[in-house]
């Protein structure tokens, strides 16, 4: 195996963010492009470098999903407890 990979899972907590993205160049030389959630010192990269463009329509999809179900907690929340 010629790569590192992670064994387990990390819960990061979005909350209001920031996200954003980074294009640069590796230890090689190589474009490498990320996506980075969180602030300096508190962040977490995903490198899509290696990504097809399909996956990344997976990614995209997800995050829609996640959205709508977050829409969903927000009007639940409005509604009266039912006691």
């Amino acid at each position: 195996m010629n790569r590192a990979q992670m064994y387990g899972g990390i819960n990061f907590d979005l909350n209001d963010g920031p996200i954003r993205t980074k294009h640069l160049r590796d230890i090689d030389g190589k474009p490498c492009a990320q996506l980075i959630i969180g602030d300096a010192g508190e962040s977490i990269a995903i490198s899509v470098t290696r990504s097809t463009p399909e996956i990344l329509d997976e990614l995209a999809e997800a995050v829609a999903e996640l959205k709508a179900w977050t829409m969903r907690q927000q009007q639940l929340r409005v509604l009266p407890e039912v006691v």
